[in-house]
């Protein structure tokens, strides 16, 4: 986990002086934030990942398999895609979600007022990725818990850990949708 916190800090230093420097000059607005494309791939690439993880998860579309290759396979007989690689569902999800908050943060970080609808709301997208990010990885790591008790046989503490589990899915659950709310509420607000 460490691991990961580094590389989503060190992106976010690199990306810094993109959402810092001056994009339109003289004429700039102070109300407009910069580097919308960067925005726009960042929510798509949460969106993928959120798809992803859950059509993968419910096997609805999508079945992954671990194997020390990348690929995938189309078979005519099952009713999805299964997608071949060396990571989990959720290490993709982790990935896509992480990587597209770093780019919604550099459109965030280069606009120099929140006022109005718009800005709240965006402002609002900024605290709530955030706390998403956070919940995700206490997610995980509660899920790797539950795994590790799983293989010790500890039948009561697993029952605990899948409880608490539960509660953090819902919240999860409450803030992506707020999420959505928000980044509704953003786009119709702004030009």
């Amino acid at each position: 986990m460490r691991r990961k916190l580094a590389v989503f800090f060190v992106l976010m230093l690199l990306l810094l002086p993109l959402a810092l420097a001056d994009e339109y000059g003289e004429d700039e607005n102070e109300y407009d934030a910069g580097y919308t494309a960067f925005a726009v791939l960042g929510v798509v690439l949460i969106g993928a990942g959120v798809v992803y993880y859950a059509l993968t998860k419910r096997k609805l579309l999508i079945k992954h398999r671990k194997d020390d290759k990348w690929g995938f396979e189309i078979q005519p007989e099952h009713p999805y895609v299964t997608f071949i690689g060396p990571v989990s569902p959720m290490t993709v999800h982790h990935a896509l979600t992480i990587t597209g908050t770093v780019l919604v943060f550099v459109h965030f970080l280069s606009c120099g007022n929140y006022v109005g609808i718009g800005g709240i709301a965006g402002l609002a997208m900024g605290v709530t990725l955030i706390a998403l990010n956070v919940l995700g990885f206490i997610g995980r790591a509660i899920n790797r818990k539950i795994l590790a008790l799983a293989k010790t046989g500890r039948k009561e503490e697993v029952a605990r850990y899948v409880k608490m589990y539960q509660r953090w899915k819902k919240a999860h659950i409450a803030l992506a949708v707020l999420f959505a709310v928000l980044l509704a509420i953003h786009l119709n607000a702004v030009d």
